[in-house]
């Protein structure tokens, strides 16, 4: 039986998936581009504010 069903994307919080990738992503090349996982940190920020950003669009509409 196929369900014609919409997906609601405005209950997806875009906020933590951009601290998970950001993270990830932020961990990824800071080890392959200087070995130091410092970095990661910063990956952590941007996928915040990134995330943060989205969410903010995302409920204005």
């Amino acid at each position: 039986m196929e369900q014609n069903r919409k997906r609601d994307y405005s209950q997806i919080p875009f906020t933590g998936l951009g601290l998970i990738f950001g993270t990830a992503i932020g961990a990824v090349f800071a080890l392959i581009l200087t070995g130091d996982i410092l970095w990661a940190g910063a990956g952590t920020g941007i996928g915040l504010v990134i995330g943060a950003a989205i969410d903010g669009m995302k409920k204005r509409r």
